[in-house]
C-alpha cells in the first residue's frame, strides 16, 4: 500500500483506532480541564471560587474528553475504511473521514444539519491537511539541482588532502594565519627540491685537525 512521507509514522489500521481514541480523550480532558477551571472560577460565588473551579472540572472535563474520544474513534474507523477501500493513504482519506464523521454525529438533528456538519468536518480536515503539507514542504531540504549532482560527481571523497590544504588547515586552527593563506607556488617547490647542498669529499689534513682541536679547548692561537 503506497504511503506518503507525512503519514509514514502513523500506526497501522487496527491499532490506529485505539491510538486516536486515547489521544482524543486526553486532548479533550486536558483542554476541558483548563477551560472549566477558568469558567468555574469565574462563575462560582465569592469565597468558594476554588471549590467551584474544582467541581466544574470534575463534572465537565471527563464529559468533554468522552466527546472527543467518540469523534476520534469514529474518524479513525472511517479513515481505516477508506484506506482499505482505496488501497492508499493520502490527505483525501482524512478529508472524507472528517466529512463522514461530522455527518454521522449530527444525524439525529436532521438531514440539513447532517449535511452542514459534514461540510464543516470536511473543510476543517482539509485545512488541517493543507497546513501539514505546507509545513512539511517548508521544513524539507531543497531539491538538489543538476549543478549539485555534477559537483558531487567531480569531487572524489576518497582522495587524500593536499599538502597545501593541510598546512592551511593547521594554520587556521592554530591561529597563526588567516583562512586566505595559500600554498607556495609549484615553481618555488621545484626550485627548493632541485637545489642540492655539496659537501667536500677531501679529508682534512693532520695540521688542520690539530689546530682546530687546540682552538676548541682554548689552547690555540
Amino acid at each position: 500500500m503506497p504511503r506518503q512521507h507525512g503519514m509514514a509514522d502513523r500506526e497501522p489500521c487496527p491499532w490506529r483506532i485505539v491510538d486516536d481514541v486515547g489521544g482524543a480523550f486526553c486532548m479533550g480532558a486536558i483542554g476541558g480541564g483548563i477551560w472549566h477551571t477558568v469558567k468555574g472560577f469565574r462563575l462560582a460565588p465569592a469565597g468558594s471560587r476554588l471549590q467551584g473551579s474544582f467541581s466544574a472540572v470534575q463534572a465537565r472535563a471527563p464529559v468533554l474528553g468522552g466527546q472527543f474520544a467518540v469523534w476520534g474513534g469514529l474518524f479513525a474507523c472511517c479513515d481505516c475504511t477508506m484506506t482499505s477501500i482505496r488501497q492508499k493513504e493520502d490527505p483525501w482519506n482524512s478529508i472524507i473521514s472528517g466529512a463522514v464523521t461530522g455527518g454521522v454525529l449530527a444525524a439525529r438533528a436532521g438531514p440539513r444539519e447532517m449535511a452542514s456538519a459534514a461540510v464543516v468536518g470536511g473543510v476543517l480536515l482539509a485545512l488541517i491537511e493543507g497546513m501539514g503539507i505546507m509545513f512539511t514542504k517548508m521544513m524539507a531540504p531543497p531539491v538538489p539541482t543538476a549543478e549539485d549532482y555534477e559537483r558531487a560527481r567531480l569531487q572524489d571523497p576518497t582522495a587524500p588532502p593536499t599538502a597545501g590544504g593541510m598546512s592551511i588547515l593547521g594554520n587556521v586552527m592554530g591561529g597563526n594565519a588567516s583562512p586566505s593563506t595559500t600554498a607556495p607556488p609549484p615553481s618555488t617547490l621545484d626550485e627548493m627540491s632541485s637545489s642540492e647542498t655539496t659537501f667536500s669529499t677531501e679529508e682534512p689534513s693532520q695540521s688542520e685537525t690539530t689546530s682546530s682541536g687546540s682552538s676548541w679547548f682554548g689552547l690555540g692561537k
